[in-house]
Protein backbone atom coordinates (compact mmCIF):
# COMPACT_ATOMS: atom_id res chain seq x y z
CA UNK A 1 0.00 0.00 0.00
CA UNK A 2 1.18 3.58 -0.80
CA UNK A 3 1.74 6.32 1.66
CA UNK A 4 -0.96 8.61 1.95
CA UNK A 5 -3.39 6.20 -0.30
CA UNK A 6 -6.34 5.47 1.23
CA UNK A 7 -7.03 1.82 1.33
CA UNK A 8 -10.49 -0.32 1.86
CA UNK A 9 -11.39 -3.79 2.21
CA UNK A 10 -13.84 -4.16 -0.73
CA UNK A 11 -14.17 -8.17 -0.26
CA UNK A 12 -13.66 -11.00 1.88
CA UNK A 13 -14.25 -14.67 0.75
CA UNK A 14 -13.84 -17.83 2.64
CA UNK A 15 -11.64 -20.34 1.42
CA UNK A 16 -12.88 -23.31 -0.49
CA UNK A 17 -10.15 -25.80 0.90
CA UNK A 18 -9.70 -24.40 4.40
CA UNK A 19 -12.80 -22.96 5.76
CA UNK A 20 -11.22 -21.18 8.81
CA UNK A 21 -8.94 -18.93 6.82
CA UNK A 22 -10.04 -15.94 4.39
CA UNK A 23 -9.13 -13.94 0.99
CA UNK A 24 -8.92 -10.53 1.74
CA UNK A 25 -8.99 -7.86 -1.08
CA UNK A 26 -7.99 -4.75 -0.40
CA UNK A 27 -9.46 -1.89 -3.02
CA UNK A 28 -10.63 -4.46 -5.67
CA UNK A 29 -7.17 -6.34 -5.49
CA UNK A 30 -6.31 -9.62 -3.72
CA UNK A 31 -4.09 -8.15 -0.55
CA UNK A 32 -3.78 -11.29 1.70
CA UNK A 33 -5.35 -14.24 3.96
CA UNK A 34 -5.72 -14.48 7.40
CA UNK A 35 -7.49 -17.34 10.20
CA UNK A 36 -10.98 -16.70 10.96
CA UNK A 37 -9.64 -15.58 14.26
CA UNK A 38 -7.54 -12.65 12.87
CA UNK A 39 -10.26 -11.53 11.05
CA UNK A 40 -12.11 -11.12 13.86
CA UNK A 41 -10.04 -9.84 16.18
CA UNK A 42 -9.01 -7.16 13.43
CA UNK A 43 -12.53 -6.63 12.30
CA UNK A 44 -11.34 -7.25 9.01
CA UNK A 45 -14.65 -6.81 7.22
CA UNK A 46 -16.08 -5.63 3.85
CA UNK A 47 -15.68 -1.78 4.05
CA UNK A 48 -13.43 -1.12 6.71
CA UNK A 49 -10.70 1.02 5.76
CA UNK A 50 -6.86 -0.22 6.49
CA UNK A 51 -3.81 1.66 6.53
CA UNK A 52 0.23 0.30 6.56
CA UNK A 53 0.13 0.74 10.25
CA UNK A 54 -2.76 -1.77 10.85
CA UNK A 55 -1.69 -3.99 7.87
CA UNK A 56 1.83 -4.67 9.44
CA UNK A 57 -0.29 -5.43 12.78
CA UNK A 58 -2.26 -8.15 11.00
CA UNK A 59 0.48 -9.79 9.17
CA UNK A 60 2.50 -10.18 12.74
CA UNK A 61 -1.34 -11.54 14.49
CA UNK A 62 -1.26 -14.24 11.56
CA UNK A 63 2.37 -14.86 11.77
CA UNK A 64 1.81 -15.79 16.08
CA UNK A 65 -1.55 -18.08 14.66
CA UNK A 66 0.57 -19.88 12.04
CA UNK A 67 3.00 -20.87 14.60
CA UNK A 68 -0.13 -21.46 16.97
CA UNK A 69 -1.99 -23.44 14.88
CA UNK A 70 1.35 -26.15 13.37
CA UNK A 71 1.32 -26.42 17.32
CA UNK A 72 -2.02 -27.83 17.90
CA UNK A 73 -1.57 -29.83 14.85
CA UNK A 74 1.41 -31.27 15.98
CA UNK A 75 0.12 -32.01 19.65
CA UNK A 76 -2.75 -33.27 18.50
CA UNK A 77 -1.16 -36.27 17.07
CA UNK A 78 0.37 -37.44 20.16
CA UNK A 79 0.41 -35.73 23.66
CA UNK A 80 4.32 -33.56 24.16
CA UNK A 81 6.71 -32.17 26.45
CA UNK A 82 7.13 -28.85 25.85
CA UNK A 83 10.60 -29.43 25.41
CA UNK A 84 8.87 -31.67 22.18
CA UNK A 85 7.01 -28.98 21.35
CA UNK A 86 9.57 -26.18 21.27
CA UNK A 87 12.32 -28.37 19.43
CA UNK A 88 9.47 -29.07 16.61
CA UNK A 89 8.70 -25.62 16.10
CA UNK A 90 12.50 -24.28 15.83
CA UNK A 91 12.82 -27.35 13.01
CA UNK A 92 9.87 -25.36 11.18
CA UNK A 93 12.13 -22.27 11.34
CA UNK A 94 10.21 -20.20 13.35
CA UNK A 95 11.46 -17.05 15.23
CA UNK A 96 12.58 -17.74 18.72
CA UNK A 97 10.47 -15.09 19.53
CA UNK A 98 6.87 -16.41 18.59
CA UNK A 99 8.36 -19.89 19.67
CA UNK A 100 8.44 -18.23 22.96
CA UNK A 101 4.69 -16.22 22.58
CA UNK A 102 3.50 -19.78 21.21
CA UNK A 103 4.96 -22.14 23.93
CA UNK A 104 3.47 -19.14 26.96
CA UNK A 105 0.06 -19.53 25.20
CA UNK A 106 -0.33 -23.35 25.08
CA UNK A 107 1.00 -23.39 29.09
CA UNK A 108 -1.89 -20.96 29.31
CA UNK A 109 -4.12 -22.59 27.83
CA UNK A 110 -3.33 -25.81 28.97
CA UNK A 111 -2.38 -27.52 26.04
CA UNK A 112 0.85 -28.59 27.23
CA UNK A 113 1.72 -29.60 30.81
CA UNK A 114 4.75 -31.24 31.71
CA UNK A 115 3.36 -32.51 35.45
CA UNK A 116 0.01 -33.69 33.44
CA UNK A 117 2.16 -35.03 30.74
CA UNK A 118 4.63 -37.16 32.51
CA UNK A 119 1.88 -39.04 34.76
CA UNK A 120 -0.01 -39.68 31.26
CA UNK A 121 3.43 -40.75 29.80
CA UNK A 122 4.03 -42.94 32.73
CA UNK A 123 0.77 -45.10 33.25
CA UNK A 124 0.54 -45.68 29.15
CA UNK A 125 4.27 -46.66 28.82
CA UNK A 126 3.71 -48.95 32.31
CA UNK A 127 -0.21 -50.78 31.39
CA UNK A 128 0.55 -50.73 27.54
CA UNK A 129 4.20 -51.09 26.46
CA UNK A 130 4.90 -53.30 29.74
CA UNK A 131 7.88 -50.87 30.35
CA UNK A 132 9.25 -49.93 34.05
CA UNK A 133 10.11 -47.20 36.40
CA UNK A 134 13.29 -47.16 35.19
CA UNK A 135 12.87 -46.84 31.35
CA UNK A 136 10.11 -44.36 31.87
CA UNK A 137 12.26 -42.21 33.84
CA UNK A 138 14.46 -42.23 31.54
CA UNK A 139 12.45 -41.55 28.44
CA UNK A 140 10.71 -38.22 30.28
CA UNK A 141 13.95 -36.95 31.19
CA UNK A 142 15.20 -37.10 26.98
CA UNK A 143 12.04 -35.24 26.81
CA UNK A 144 13.23 -32.22 28.95
CA UNK A 145 10.56 -32.90 31.39
CA UNK A 146 11.88 -31.57 34.85
CA UNK A 147 13.41 -33.75 37.82
CA UNK A 148 10.17 -32.59 40.31
CA UNK A 149 7.30 -33.64 37.49
CA UNK A 150 8.93 -37.04 37.28
CA UNK A 151 9.77 -37.67 40.63
CA UNK A 152 6.24 -37.08 41.04
CA UNK A 153 4.75 -38.75 37.83
CA UNK A 154 6.93 -42.10 39.53
CA UNK A 155 6.18 -41.95 43.22
CA UNK A 156 2.06 -42.08 42.11
CA UNK A 157 2.75 -45.35 40.55
CA UNK A 158 0.93 -48.55 42.34
CA UNK A 159 3.94 -50.98 43.19
CA UNK A 160 1.32 -53.58 43.27
CA UNK A 161 0.36 -52.81 39.88
CA UNK A 162 3.59 -52.65 37.83
CA UNK A 163 4.54 -55.68 39.65
CA UNK A 164 1.60 -57.13 38.03
CA UNK A 165 2.67 -56.50 34.11
CA UNK A 166 6.07 -57.63 35.14
CA UNK A 167 4.64 -61.19 36.29
CA UNK A 168 2.71 -60.91 32.93
CA UNK A 169 6.06 -60.31 30.75
CA UNK A 170 8.01 -62.29 32.46
CA UNK A 171 5.67 -65.49 31.80
CA UNK A 172 5.18 -64.88 28.41
CA UNK A 173 8.74 -64.95 28.32
CA UNK A 174 9.80 -67.63 30.24
CA UNK A 175 8.41 -70.48 27.55
CA UNK A 176 10.96 -69.31 24.97
CA UNK A 177 14.27 -69.35 27.63
CA UNK A 178 16.35 -72.36 27.06
CA UNK A 179 18.56 -74.10 29.42
CA UNK A 180 18.37 -75.01 33.43
CA UNK A 181 16.05 -73.63 36.09
CA UNK A 182 18.77 -71.55 37.27
CA UNK A 183 20.25 -70.02 33.96
CA UNK A 184 16.48 -69.53 32.98
CA UNK A 185 15.86 -67.56 35.92
CA UNK A 186 18.76 -65.35 35.10
CA UNK A 187 17.96 -64.40 31.46
CA UNK A 188 14.31 -63.75 32.86
CA UNK A 189 15.61 -61.50 35.05
CA UNK A 190 18.37 -59.87 32.37
CA UNK A 191 14.93 -59.21 30.31
CA UNK A 192 13.24 -57.48 32.94
CA UNK A 193 16.36 -55.20 34.02
CA UNK A 194 16.39 -54.17 30.29
CA UNK A 195 13.03 -53.32 30.12
CA UNK A 196 13.27 -51.19 33.15
CA UNK A 197 11.96 -52.94 36.42
CA UNK A 198 13.29 -51.82 39.33
CA UNK A 199 16.05 -54.98 40.88
CA UNK A 200 13.50 -55.37 43.28
CA UNK A 201 10.47 -55.33 40.87
CA UNK A 202 12.45 -57.76 39.21
CA UNK A 203 13.69 -60.49 41.93
CA UNK A 204 9.47 -60.76 42.74
CA UNK A 205 8.16 -60.93 39.76
CA UNK A 206 10.76 -63.60 38.39
CA UNK A 207 10.20 -65.99 41.74
CA UNK A 208 6.42 -65.53 41.39
CA UNK A 209 6.57 -66.84 37.87
CA UNK A 210 9.51 -69.44 38.15
CA UNK A 211 8.56 -71.51 40.97
CA UNK A 212 5.64 -72.75 39.96
CA UNK A 213 6.58 -72.90 36.10
CA UNK A 214 9.87 -74.52 36.60
CA UNK A 215 9.08 -77.37 38.91
CA UNK A 216 6.56 -78.30 36.85
CA UNK A 217 8.97 -78.54 33.77
CA UNK A 218 11.65 -80.21 36.40
CA UNK A 219 8.69 -83.12 37.16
Amino acid sequence: MEQGTESVITSVEQQKRNKRRYNIYVNESFAFSVHEDVLVKYRLFKGESIDNERLQEVIHAEERQEVYAHAIRYIGRSPRSVKEVRQKLKQKGYEQSLVDLTIERLKNEKYIDDGMFAMQWTEHRIMYQSKGRNWVKQELQQKGVASENIQEAIAALDEETELAYACKLAAKKLPSLKGEPYERKRKLAAFLLRRGYTSSTVSQAVKEVTNESLEEWEM
